[in-house]
């Protein structure tokens, strides 16, 4: 399953058609196609190697937030897991 991802652009390469933007503290590329009205310090989504829509950065805040929640409750999840397998309470 893929699902798409706010991003926030650090760089656009117009030549090649692409951009890299910043998710997180990772660097990801992203083809311009759909979005070629995109500048640096944008927010977009990114899905499947494209950026598919500009989001405000109020939008982006928000879903970078739920981002981070869930990643924490996936990692509280992973040490409970963990935790059972090694046979700790």
């Amino acid at each position: 399953m893929c699902i798409a991802a706010p991003a926030h652009v650090l760089e656009i390469n117009r030549e090649d058609n692409f951009l890299i933007a910043d998710f997180g503290g990772a660097r990801q590329q992203a083809k311009l196609d759909l979005l070629p009205e995109v500048e640096v310090g944008d927010y977009v989504l990114i899905h499947a190697g494209f950026a598919i829509e500009k989001l405000t950065e109020e939008a982006a805040k928000e879903s970078l937030e739920a981002w981070e929640e869930l990643l924490e409750i996936l990692e509280e999840e992973d040490k409970e897991w963990e935790a059972r397998v090694n046979g700790e309470n």
